[in-house]
């Protein structure tokens, strides 16, 4: 654990918070499915004009992934 989410989790213990799991949405996002690989291409027919990041956003897939994904297609 690294010091930083040490004194994170301490602030909120102080606070009075008593859970103990990680709020969502943190952490990595998902990993590529097989249909994402479909989906994406898909996306791409109906509006030519989309990037990297409109993509990623919509798909809710990191960056790298997302590029991987479209130089693959």
């Amino acid at each position: 654990m690294s010091r930083t989410v040490y004194f994170d989790w301490h602030t909120c213990f102080r606070e009075g918070t008593t859970r103990v799991n990680d709020k969502e949405g943190r952490g990595r996002k998902k990993k590529v499915t097989p249909t994402l690989v479909t989906l994406v291409p898909n996306a791409l027919e109906n509006d030519r004009l989309l990037t990297v990041r409109p993509l990623e956003t919509k798909f809710d897939v990191s960056y790298g992934p997302m590029q991987a994904i479209l130089t693959s297609v």
